[in-house]
C-alpha cells in the first residue's frame, strides 16, 4: 500500500505533506491496539525515513500517537481518544447520566476506557476538590496497583501479568492486591484510600499521563511501598469516618467483560454508611451505562 492508495489521497493533492500525515493516521487507526515500527510505516506508505520520522515526532509531541520506549513502535495515542468524543444518542444519554451522578454525590465523575496498557478518561462531569481535575485524555497505566476495578474481572493470566509488571515488591503488597481484587469482584466497586501518598501520586499521574514507560512503572512501585491500597469492608469500621479518595466501579457486561470503568473522585472523609451508599450509587450508574450501550450501541 502507498499513500496513493489511501482514501482521499491523490497525486494532484494541493498538500502532499498533509496527505502523508493522514496516511500515517489511517495506518495506525486501522489497528489501534497494535504497534508499528518506523520501518513498517515508511515501507507500507512509501514515505522516506526522514519524512516519516519527522511526522511521527510531531504526532508524538501532540499525543496523537505514542512511542513504546522498549520496542520503538508507534501506536494510536490518548489525545485522539479525547478528540473522538462520542456524539450518538446513547453517548448523549451517558453524558447526562454522568451529570446526574456527579450532582447526586457532589463530586467529579469520570468514565474510563481501556486502550492497550492504560485506562483513558473519555468523559467527565462535575467538579472536584482535588488539586487538578480529571480531563478527557487523562491516562492511568494498567500496572498494579492502578486499574483495580478493571483488572479484577480479567482472566487470571491477565491479573498475574498486571501484578508482575510492577517488578519486585514486598510479598505483603501482592497478598494485599489479591485480597483487594477479590473484594472488588464481590461488591463490584473499589474504595481508594485518601492519603498523602495518594495526593502525590495523583499529581504525578497528571504529569506523566501520556507516558507508558519505566518512569510510570517506578511510580507504581513507589505506591506499592508507600501506601496501603484501598479499603476492605472489614476495615471500614462503623461509627468512624474514613478518608476516601475515589470509588470506582466496572461497567460490567452480561458476558463478564469490562469495556468501561466509572470513577467518582470524592477526596473527602466518609462514614461506613456513606461509603456503602455511594458505592451502590456508582455501581447502579455503571449498570445504567451498560444498559444505555446495549440500547443504543455507541460509546
Amino acid at each position: 500500500m502507498t499513500t496513493d492508495a489511501l482514501p482521499r489521497t491523490k497525486r494532484s493533492s494541493p498538500s502532499p505533506p498533509t496527505d502523508r500525515v493522514v496516511a500515517i493516521m489511517h495506518l495506525l487507526g486501522s489497528s489501534p491496539q497494535r504497534s508499528y515500527s518506523l520501518t513498517e510505516i515508511e515501507r507500507t506508505l512509501g514515505i522516506s525515513r526522514a519524512t516519516a520520522h519527522a511526522i511521527l515526532a510531531v504526532l508524538v509531541g501532540h499525543d496523537w500517537i505514542v512511542r513504546d520506549p522498549e520496542t520503538g513502535g508507534y501506536s494510536w495515542g490518548p489525545a485522539l481518544t479525547a478528540l473522538a468524543r462520542p456524539g450518538g444518542a446513547g453517548s448523549r444519554r451517558i453524558r447526562a447520566r454522568l451529570g446526574e451522578l456527579a450532582e447526586a454525590i457532589g463530586c467529579q465523575v469520570a468514565l474510563f476506557q481501556p486502550q492497550g496498557a492504560a485506562l483513558i478518561a473519555i468523559e467527565t462531569a462535575g467538579t472536584t476538590t482535588a488539586p487538578r481535575p480529571v480531563t478527557a485524555g487523562f491516562t492511568v497505566p494498567l500496572v498494579a496497583p492502578f486499574g483495580r476495578e478493571f483488572i479484577a474481572f480479567a482472566e487470571p493470566d491477565a491479573q498475574r501479568a498486571w501484578l508482575d509488571r510492577i517488578g519486585p515488591v514486598n510479598p505483603e503488597f501482592t497478598t494485599r492486591m489479591r485480597q483487594v481484587l477479590a473484594e472488588i469482584r464481590d461488591r463490584q466497586y473499589a474504595v481508594e484510600r485518601l492519603s498523602r501518598a495518594f495526593g502525590r501520586v495523583f499529581t504525578a499521574l497528571h504529569a506523566l499521563s501520556d507516558e507508558f514507560d519505566a518512569i510510570t512503572e517506578r511510580l507504581a512501585a513507589a505506591v506499592a511501598e508507600l501506601t496501603v491500597v484501598d479499603f476492605l469492608d472489614d476495615e471500614l469500621a462503623a461509627g468512624h469516618e474514613h478518608p476516601v479518595a475515589a470509588i470506582s466501579a466496572p461497567v460490567l457486561t452480561s458476558t463478564g467483560t469490562v469495556p468501561l470503568t466509572l470513577t467518582a473522585v470524592l477526596m473527602r472523609p466518609l462514614s461506613t454508611t456513606e461509603t456503602a451508599a455511594i458505592g451502590a450509587v456508582v455501581r447502579r450508574a455503571a449498570a445504567d451505562i451498560d444498559d444505555l450501550r446495549n440500547a443504543y450501541g455507541d460509546t
